[in-house]
């Protein structure tokens, strides 16, 4: 079991991650938006003020998105050339969601005066959200997909079967959930949007699953505890008294 030592590590070494504390501040912008339900009060001021400070955090996102496409352009030709483009599509929409952002967070600055091209910047950002979380679940379900196919290869012994068939399932475990984040994201863009009729209340507890999820993934890996050394059999025959031989 880890000690204390290593969860105040783990805690650290989240908390160094400029994406640890911007998850982690949009845990308390959502919890504080499901709290309030959208009803003026502290827990809406305090909501509104997170949200703000959360925009440090994704300084020179819309290059980090970017950067991918501009380091490796090509195709991964062991993968389906639309699960391909749909990646490379992630990619520029993210970049639309930081970059939109951005011109939104001047706005909260006082850079930017012009209501309308904040308004739009505001909706272009959540519609490149929803879009590349959108393309996450397109991707992921491939992969998915293909992992469920895995068979037992012609000659394969049944130890090599037996590790590939727990990888593919640590796999499908690995892939499940960022599907599933990326369907409870996809659903929290389009209620921030105004396209459904949800309440805020119900916006906000979609808010803290995604967020929830993000620091989940975003935590370091605890140590694993050391494994006991095996006990030793002790021989029976060692234990016998010496039989005393009779001249």
């Amino acid at each position: 079991m880890a000690s204390s030592a290593d969860h105040l590590k783990a805690v650290n070494g989240f908390l160094a991650k400029a994406g640890g504390k911007d998850k982690l501040t949009a845990l308390i912008q959502y919890t504080c938006m499901f709290i309030s339900a959208g009803e003026p009060g502290n827990a809406k001021k305090i909501q509104a003020s997170v949200a703000a400070a959360r925009k440090v955090f994704r300084i020179l996102g819309p290059l980090e998105s970017v950067s991918p496409l501009i380091l490796n352009p090509h195709l991964n030709p062991k993968k389906p050339v639309p699960i391909e483009l749909l990646n490379k599509l992630k990619g520029l929409l993210m970049a639309i969601y930081f970059g939109a952002d951005h011109v939104v967070w001047a706005g909260q600055a006082g850079l930017v005066a012009n209501k309308q091209l904040l308004e739009r910047c505001q909706k272009a950002s959540l519609y490149g959200w929803a879009g590349g979380s959108l393309c996450t679940v397109i991707s992921e379900s491939w992969e998915l997909t293909v992992l469920n196919q895995t068979i037992r290869r012609k000659d394969e012994s049944e130890e090599a079967w037996q590790a590939r068939q727990a990888k593919a399932i640590a796999d499908i475990n690995s892939h499940s959930l960022v599907l599933f984040h990326a369907l409870i994201q996809a659903a929290l863009a389009t209620g921030l949007l105004g396209l459904t009729n949800w309440k805020p209340r119900f916006v906000g507890f979609l808010g803290v699953v995604a967020s929830a999820i993000n620091c989940y993934m975003l935590f370091p890996a605890l140590p694993k505890p050391a494994e006991k050394p095996a006990r030793k059999e002790v021989q029976l025959e060692s234990l016998k008294p010496a039989t005393l031989k009779l001249a």
